[in-house]
């Protein structure tokens, strides 16, 4: 984990927090997005998997079609890969299923442009890679049903500890009772590499939905 830029991260937050919050302009907006995440140039054995992003957004209202966007954000993003072969010392096939796991937080810079209640938000981040973690889950299948999961931290040495993630949303935003919600879309790409010396260039992306409380 890179603390010393982490550490950056949050006190700009909390400073952009404090001094905003005293503008009755600003509006406050909690998004999740459940999202599918994969790596570019990945080999036949991978696939997508179920990854994560929850941001913590202040907006400018400007009373225009634009809006500037700061916040806070959290990314589990990548990929999970198969591997399938048979081994005499284990007697037999083994199947090993590899869930790999990165974890940034980062601080998104934005726009939101407004067209009446539907809305564009493209967003480019500084982030910071906090863990990475593969969860390996092995099985037998001929010889037993059962499986053995261990979770392996990877050699963090070999990752890029600074991200540079490219992020746009679609959606509209509309109230239920009392309560001020938006849903959508979103997509975003990792602009560098995961991994420093990975000779595919291997670039985290995803997909999914949108779901924001704007308070």
């Amino acid at each position: 984990m890179n603390y010393a830029s982490l550490k950056y991260l949050l006190l700009l937050l909390m400073f952009s927090q404090i001094v905003l919050s005293q503008e009755s302009k600003f509006d406050f907006t909690l998004a999740y997005s459940p999202t599918t995440s994969r790596l570019t140039n990945g080999e036949e054995n991978e696939k997508s998997k179920i990854g994560h992003n929850a941001t913590f957004r202040i907006t400018y209202s400007a009373k225009g079609i634009i809006d500037p966007t700061v916040g806070l954000g959290f990314l589990n993003t990548g990929a999970e890969e198969f591997l399938d072969f048979s081994n005499e010392i284990f007697q037999g096939q083994i199947e090993i299923e590899n869930i790999h796991n990165y974890n940034y937080l980062y601080l998104p810079i934005g726009a939101k442009i407004n067209f009446s209640r539907f809305y564009f938000l493209p967003e480019i981040g500084l982030g910071v890679m906090v863990s990475n973690r593969t969860k390996q889950i092995t099985k037998r299948p001929i010889v037993s049903d059962e499986k053995t999961v261990q979770i392996i931290s990877l050699d963090s040495e070999a990752f890029n500890a600074l991200t540079f993630p490219l992020l746009l949303s679609l959606g509209t935003d509309f109230e239920v009772g009392n309560y001020s919600l938006s849903t959508g879309v979103k997509g975003y790409y990792g602009l560098n590499q995961v991994v420093k010396t990975d000779r595919r260039n291997d670039h985290y992306f995803g997909f999914g939905l949108n779901l924001a409380l704007n308070l």
